[in-house]
This record gives structure tokens, sequence and C-alpha cells, in this order.
């Protein structure tokens, strides 16, 4: 009698335990699966601190303009067809009775002055031109390139990484101007760029 009694017994408490594992796993899962968007929640939030982060940083690089003197004058502005004749007509240079228009803009002072670079980037080139003396090329990205042209005491060589306001060297004399002076060139995607529209452009827009 006690043995049939104890078979008797057995299933049912097969039943129950079968049925509380079931339970167990289930909620289980579902402890999981109410974790599941907190969890993808924070890596959410990670992943946009992060991003907002690169933006910001782009945002802070900023571009300044290649000397830090207040007794710096524009003597040629940059040459546009779409100027009109006045301003034309100061952005030629004159050289051996010839006029040439003027990629970039020249800077003059009665002093010579320091030469910085205008943004974060790496120095390509630093040769001398017999026209205009030692000259620094500097890339910011494959896309734009500086150019700093009648230089003396460069402080930099090819392969150096510089920073907005680096200083690069001091301004001279020329063949085409007297005085101490600079001819800042800007090329944007293989194009000159009137530096003062340089200026007023986010890095970010110049990729």
């Amino acid at each position: 009698m006690k043995k049939k009694r104890l078979k008797k017994l057995v299933l049912p408490i097969l039943y129950v335990m079968i049925i509380a594992v079931s339970f167990i796993a289930i909620a289980g899962v579902n402890s999981l699966l109410a974790k599941t968007p907190e969890d993808y929640n924070y890596s959410q939030s990670i992943l946009t601190n992060e991003t907002q982060s690169v933006e910001k940083e782009q945002e802070e690089l900023k571009i300044v303009k290649p000397y830090t003197s207040d007794q710096v004058k524009i003597s040629t502005s940059y040459y546009s067809k779409d100027a009109d004749e006045a301003k034309q007509e100061s952005s030629l240079i004159y050289y051996e009775k010839t006029y040439m228009p003027s990629t970039g803009i020249i800077y003059t002072s009665d002093e010579v002055f320091d030469v910085v670079a205008a943004l974060d980037g790496e120095v390509k080139s630093v040769k001398n031109d017999a026209l205009l003396g030692t000259v620094v090329e500097i890339s910011h990205n494959t896309n734009l390139t500086t150019i700093y042209y009648s230089l003396k005491n460069v402080s930099l060589s090819q392969g150096d990484h510089v920073t907005s306001g680096t200083k690069i060297g001091n301004s001279s004399p020329n063949k085409l101007v007297q005085n101490p002076s600079l001819l800042f060139e800007v090329y944007y995607q293989g194009k000159s760029m009137d530096p003062e529209k340089f200026y007023e452009t986010l890095p970010k827009d110049l990729q």
C-alpha cells in the first residue's frame, strides 16, 4: 500500500517541480528583458555624449588671423572677379611693370610682427622663394591648406604639428614690398579662397 501511494505522489511532485522551474526561468527572462532598455539607454547615452564631445571639440577649433600685432594693416586685398572696380584695383600686385591679381592678402606693418598658424594642422613644406622669401605651407585636412610667404626666423620644420596661434616665424620685406610683410593664401578644394571669408567660416564647414 505504501509503495502504491509513493508512486501516485511521484507524478504530481514532478509536475509541480517542472512548473516551478518554468516559472523561475520565465521570471528570469522577464527580469533580463526589463533591464535591457536601461542598458540600451545607458549605451545610447554614452554614444550621445561622445558624439557631442567630438562636435564640441570641432566647434571650439578656431580660425585666427595669421598675426597678433594690432599694427598690421592690409596692403593688398584678395582679388575677386565679382568685386567692384575699386576693390579689384586694390587687389592687384605690381611687379616689373606687370599687374598681377593677388591670390591672397598682403599684410604689412612698419615693424616686424609675429606670423602665426591660422588653424591646427601639419607643416607640409618650408622652402625659399626668389621673390617672396621663406614660404611655409600648412595642411589642415585633405581639402584645406594655408600658405605663409615672406617669412624669416622660421621656427618650424616639415612634419611639425601646429595648433591655432602657433608662431611660425616673423614678417620680412621682399621684392614686392619694402616694409615687413606677409602674403597669406588659403586654398580650399584646390581653389584659392578669400582669407577674409576664411576667418568667418567654422573649421567643420571646411572639411
